[in-house]
């Protein structure tokens, strides 16, 4: 976690990081939401304001139109090779703007400062970048590690409950991954102010368990496919959504595919019932009910394109027990749409 900061004071950080990297110029890219409320707290008054990139918030914008925009702007500025581009905002302007850094001129050096917590303990953290395109989320993307991470848990305080839950999902999956302990810590936390100090070590620990886990797999070639946990459901539900227009976010989605995963690990892997169903039963308290938005077999269908799948079936990272994944679990058509029917 070299390259990860935690920190109450993200714009001295950012500062200092600056004055280190030696950029020939600056860029940024915010949406709508961190240009309102996160931006100004930085104090960048050096950054030109044609090089301030803005982009309106929501998956649907994770597209190739908005990407061009990106490049075409980086490019009428006359951004180099030894620019710096910045990424402020939540898990889609890492997304789109850690792709747009990675390939423009080949790569040029870019820096995370993620503003929701899912930005915070998930997408703005080991090297994935992407945008959704042909109606399939992430399906065209790079590997490519940001300079640094600088994590401020202040701009969780503008947050709505739903879009804390949707980082705490991804948090409740790193327990899942860690083991029995950290687990119960999770079930039992207080989300009233993710803002909070005392909150922060919690933060800092869950990014810990995906930092060593992307470190021993950077590029997923094996146990960094764990961290797809709840993923496969979660992103063929998410993508129907985008298609759709409909208001569910990617905490849902995926909290949605913990539940069906973990039936599979019931059913496939002995994973203790009573536990799968307590841990169902929390879910199903903290997020919205899920509403069938498609039918079982088109969300099978999408899990077909799933990016894991390597031979017939569709490929899962299931558990044993909290702390025991096992990877590449392929399950036929039949078990999947059991699984689904379970949400």
């Amino acid at each position: 976690m070299h390259n990860i900061v935690f920190t109450r004071e993200v714009g001295k950080e950012l500062r200092n990081r600056i004055e280190g990297v030696n950029a020939s110029d600056i860029f940024i890219l915010v949406d709508n939401n961190s240009q309102n409320y996160c931006l100004n707290h930085l104090e960048l008054e050096m950054i030109l304001p044609d090089h301030i990139i803005t982009i309106s918030e929501g998956e649907n914008n994770k597209s190739l139109e908005n990407l061009a925009h990106i490049w075409e702007v980086l490019s009428r500025c006359g951004a180099r090779r030894n620019s710096l581009f910045i990424n402020i905002g939540g898990g889609i302007v890492s997304d789109i703007g850690g792709f747009a850094a990675s390939c423009f001129k080949r790569g040029i050096p870019c820096i995370n400062i993620p503003t929701t917590l899912l930005s915070q303990v998930d997408a703005s953290v080991g090297g994935k970048t992407g945008i959704n395109f042909a109606g399939l989320k992430n399906e065209i993307g790079t590997f490519s590690i940001p300079e640094c991470v600088i994590i401020d848990n202040r701009f969780l305080k503008t947050l709505s409950i739903r879009q804390q839950l949707s980082g705490f999902a991804e948090m409740l999956k790193h327990a899942l991954l860690m083991g029995e302990d950290h687990l119960e810590e999770m079930l039992q936390v207080d989300l009233s102010d993710v803002s909070s100090d005392a909150f922060l070590p919690l933060i800092e620990k869950s990014v810990a368990i995906k930092s060593a886990i992307v470190e021993n797999d950077p590029l997923e070639k094996g146990i960094r496919k764990a961290l797809n946990l709840g993923h496969t459901i979660g992103h063929a539900i998410e993508s129907i959504a985008i298609e759709k227009g409909l208001d569910i976010y990617h905490g849902d989605a995926v909290a949605y595919g913990m539940i069906g995963a973990l039936y599979l690990s019931v059913k496939k892997l002995g994973f203790d019932k009573k536990q799968y169903k307590s841990i169902c039963a929390f879910i199903r308290s903290k997020y919205p009910a899920y509403k069938a938005i498609t039918t079982p077999e088109e969300l099978y269908e999408l899990m077909l394109h799933d990016k894991k799948n390597e031979s017939a079936g569709v490929n899962f990272s299931l558990l044993r027990k909290p702390g025991e994944v096992e990877i590449n679990q392929y399950c036929h058509r039949e078990e999947v749409l059991e699984a689904l029917n379970q949400i």
